[in-house]
């Protein structure tokens, strides 16, 4: 008994992840030793203790924002709605969108980033000056504190930047990171490429640890294609962000990379992180996806950072003020397009025409169940130069969560997933609160016919109410010249017998291991199976669908 139990706290025992820090530890400590103990004195030259401070500032910022202000120190899951940059005509988002995450491994993904890429944008700013014959804490641009704390200051400016200039309600970090990787990239084009595939490591290393043997095997779920949710024009603003200020301390300093290695580095990364991904939404949970275009565009981008960061005794082009390039001009430009593509979208405003009348109040929220509903947030969208609103066919079907104070409109949960999962909880509030909206999907798939269903929704300890009911559904099968139909009702779904087009009987389905006869057919339920028979013949006619987790 005794053996049995020392075997099971040492099955319990975390001897897999601490099997993964060691191997890393070992290794580290070999590779310090292989080259000489110097492995880090590069950094220690740069960078105070050889710790890139101002990066573990904004990370442990953006972090806190995660676990205090979206609640996901107390709860499983973060308050995301009230924090998308939804309009200008709702700062609140415009200011903690790029600040906030929509889940766990969303935060994860953006703070492995920023560690990797802003330890080489803080190494190439560095913490001590590098002129000749200046003393450090000099003046307050010499001093290492002050140079720290401006690198979350510049992070925390290029994130509202991006968060005012972003396309659509967007959350996340991302613009900063890719503002971190286009200075990186335009200033040490190859330690730069060392730092992609140190993020690649560095996720591998979090991912063994954080699930260090796993046994998984297939499963049902419903998702969008992976590009679909990528914030492609708030990449693109940060990283062409970073390449500009990058140009402009490139311009104080006589150092320059060559232009091939830009373009090999801008190349790499904006493949691999899907930079080419240019698409439109085409409503009911549909994307056309331009991969001609976004091609095109990425090998022009790649040659433009190129052309930028031309060094200074080259004929053409380069980062002066006082003679900009073509290239210069072009980045800039593209910059500025981008930017101003995002205003109208950001002056959208959901009015009262755009709530529902039939839904679940939630203080200013109103959450219902809709589909083929026009999507009232597309829908608002100006055209440009302001002449008129934008006609749009686009719809959603799915739960919608409206807030006409907070200018929100969202399908925050699509058909196909509530019809999959049967039950999904939809999280609203604001700074300081929060409640959740339970989405309950049930129904019958009717032998050889369309499933019949009802969506019900209930708020946190409340009483569930029915949202939306489907059309009802006749089965295949003929049973003594009789037809069964199935339709939804506020109270549960009922049965409907015809003969003949002319209706012979109506009755409830019966409850679980119980039998009733409706218009001269009996009607016996085992469990999530329907049956209809007469004088011995027995047919299932429908069928219930347990839910997935």
């Amino acid at each position: 008994m005794m053996q049995s139990s020392l075997w099971g706290a040492v099955a319990a025992a975390p001897f897999r992840p601490l099997a993964v820090v060691v191997a890393v530890v070992v290794v580290l400590v070999a590779l310090r030793r292989l080259a000489g103990g110097r492995l880090l004195d590069p950094l220690r030259r740069r960078l105070l203790f050889g710790v890139p401070w101002g990066t573990l500032l904004t990370m442990a910022g953006v972090l806190a924002v995660y676990w205090f202000v979206q609640g996901a120190w107390w709860y499983s899951r973060p308050l995301v709605t009230p924090f998308r940059t939804w309009s200008y005509f709702y700062p609140l988002g415009m200011l903690t969108g790029p600040f906030t995450h929509a889940g766990q491994g969303h935060i994860t993904g953006n703070l492995m980033a920023t560690l990797v890429y802003g330890t080489v944008v803080e190494y190439v700013w560095g913490h001590y000056p590098r002129e000749r014959g200046t003393q450090t804490f000099s003046s307050l641009a010499t001093n290492p504190f002050a140079r720290i704390l401006a690198v979350p200051a510049a992070m925390a400016t290029v994130g509202v930047f991006t968060g005012v200039f972003a396309i659509g309600p967007v959350v996340g970090f991302s613009g900063v990171v890719f503002a971190l990787a286009g200075f990186a990239l335009v200033t040490r084009p190859f330690l730069f490429l060392g730092a992609f595939l140190a993020n690649r490591i560095v996720d591998l290393v979090y991912t063994a640890l954080r699930y260090p043997e796993p046994t998984v095997g297939g499963a049902t779920r419903y998702i969008t294609p992976w590009w679909a949710d990528i914030a492609i024009q708030g990449h693109a603003i940060g990283l062409l962000a970073g390449v500009v200020v990058a140009g402009l301390l490139l311009r104080t300093r006589e150092r320059r990379p060559r232009p091939t290695r830009v373009f090999f580095a801008t190349l790499v990364f904006a493949i691999a992180n899907g930079l080419w991904a240019v698409y439109l939404p085409v409503g009911g949970g549909r994307f056309t996806l331009y991969r001609w275009l976004g091609t095109g565009l990425v090998f022009l981008l790649a040659l433009l950072l190129a052309a930028g960061a031309r060094p200074l005794d080259g004929r053409f082009p380069r980062f002066e003020w006082h003679g900009p390039s073509i290239a210069t001009i072009a980045i800039v430009v593209a910059l500025g397009a981008l930017c101003l593509a995002s205003v109208p979208t950001n002056l959208v405003q959901i009015g009262p025409d755009d709530v529902p009348e039939n839904g679940v109040e939630v203080r200013d929220y109103v959450v219902t169940y809709d589909e083929g509903v026009r999507d009232a947030y597309v829908g608002s969208v100006p055209t440009p130069f302001g002449v008129g609103e934008a006609q749009t066919n686009v719809t959603q079907s799915g739960v919608v969560v409206v807030n006409a104070d907070r200018e929100v409109w969202i399908a925050a949960v699509p058909k196909g997933r509530l019809s999959l999962n049967k039950r999904v909880p939809v999280i609203v509030g604001g700074v300081g609160w929060r409640e959740t909206v339970y989405a309950n999907r049930t129904g019958w798939s009717v032998l050889g016919n369309d499933t019949v269903y009802r969506v019900q929704l209930r708020r946190e300890g409340g009483e569930r109410r029915t949202a939306f009911t489907s059309p009802p559904s006749t089965a295949d099968a003929t049973i003594a010249d009789r037809n069964v139909t199935i339709r939804p009702s506020e109270d549960g779904f009922r049965i409907a017998v015809t003969r003949a087009n002319q209706t012979v009987g109506r009755g409830p389905v019966p409850a679980n291991m119980t039998t009733s006869t409706i218009g001269g057919l009996t009607f016996d339920r085992n469990r999530t199976r329907l049956y209809a028979g007469e004088n011995g013949t027995r047919v299932i006619v429908a069928e219930k669908r347990k839910p997935r987790n």
